[in-house]
């Protein structure tokens, strides 16, 4: 039998195990942190180095990106410039079709160009008071079967040109409901051109005032309103308002309806007053307002203002009596009576009666006669 040597069993109980870990000493162990901490700066700076190489190269990406859509919308906006002078040119000239085309590209390549709608409706309204719509071209679109979209806006066309505005109407409402995205910049200038003309039919020959203005603030989503649509759309406010006075202040109907008779002495609201008809009755009813108020002198410009569109008897008869009122006649003074010399009685005079003397008496008898 061998016997055990001490360094033996020594070695045998220096040996790992799990009931009796051997706990490393503090020496042994700072070497490995130290390895881990160097190698996570590492780390770190080659994912800072990748990074930033990104970034760098993602900003000049976006650098160049911006650049290029510059330089693209710059030379958008010339060319929109371009054809827009081109298309104020044609309408200088007459040539209404051509600016037409101008102004069409120059709203397809660059709608928010300043002035390019507003100028387009005009063209659209100049062909269309020319009798000329029928002049905007058909341009099928090959992708989509736009049949029945091409057939409602042909229809359209031929309405406008009839000017069956209400026709118009409903058929391009048709063709929104069958393909809203058919040649929209077209549709709406018909559109455009339908409600406005109507608009000025239903206050000029309807006398539909309320819905004439209706169809022109609808007109105006399209673009603003022309001169001419402005005016009619004025009058047609100027009356609504003056007869929102009628009965009520004479002052402010001979105000208003003064203005209309002045500009548009026919405008009238479907009642079979007139504009002049309304300023004349205002201007006698606000004369007999004034009489009554004690200004006879101002009520003869009211009494005037109707006897100026021709005569009228009872409006005369009411101009002369504020005319009495205002300059009453002067009194004549009577003359003095001038007394007849001949009739002035002259007072009698009392004379003492001279006496009479005989002249035979008073002679003197010569002496020595008579007695001797």
């Amino acid at each position: 039998m061998k016997s055990n040597r001490l360094e033996d069993t020594q070695q045998i109980r220096g040996k790992k195990s799990d009931n009796n870990p051997i706990q490393p000493k503090i020496g042994d162990t700072q070497p490995i942190p130290q390895k881990t901490k160097r190698g996570r700066v590492v780390l770190f700076g080659i994912l800072a180095i990748i990074i930033f190489g990104f970034a760098g190269s993602g900003i000049g990406h976006l650098n160049g990106i911006n650049q290029r859509l510059a330089k693209e919308n710059e030379e958008v906006i010339t060319q929109a410039a371009l054809h827009y002078q081109y298309g104020i040119q044609q309408i200088q000239a007459g040539n209404y079709e051509l600016a037409r085309t101008q102004l069409e590209y120059v709203l397809q390549i660059y709608p928010d160009f300043p002035d390019a709608k507003q100028k387009y409706t005009e063209v659209l309204v100049k062909l269309a008071e020319s009798g000329s719509p029928t002049q905007l071209a058909i341009q099928p679109t090959p992708t989509k079967d736009t049949r029945g979209a091409e057939a409602l806006f042909n229809q359209a066309l031929q309405e406008v040109q009839n000017q069956q505005w209400t026709a118009a109407m409903q058929t391009l409402e048709t063709l929104r409901n069958e393909d809203y995205t058919y040649r929209t910049l077209e549709v709406d200038g018909l559109n455009f051109i339908a409600l406005r003309y109507r608009a000025v039919e239903l206050i000029v020959n309807e006398g539909n005032l309320e819905e004439g203005l209706y169809f022109f603030a609808v007109t105006e989503r399209y673009a603003p309103l022309d001169h001419d649509a402005v005016n009619y759309a004025s009058w047609a406010r100027l009356y609504l308002t003056g007869t929102s006075f009628w009965e009520i202040d004479w002052a402010q109907v001979v105000n208003y309806f003064g203005q209309l008779a002045a500009a548009f002495p026919y405008l009238n609201d479907g009642s079979g007053w007139t504009a002049t008809d309304r300023f004349i009755v205002g201007s006698e009813n606000y004369g007999d307002q004034l009489v009554n108020e004690g200004n006879p002198c101002d009520a003869l410009q009211q009494y005037q203002n109707a006897l100026n569109y021709g005569e009228n008897a009872q409006v005369q008869d009411k101009y002369n009596a504020a005319y009495l009122s205002c300059y009453p006649p002067t009194p004549i003074p009577q003359p003095t009576a001038t007394p007849d010399p001949s009739l002035t009685e002259t007072p009698e005079t009392t004379e003492e009666p001279t006496e009479t003397v005989d002249p035979e008496a008073t002679q003197e008898t010569p002496e020595g006669e008579g007695g001797g």
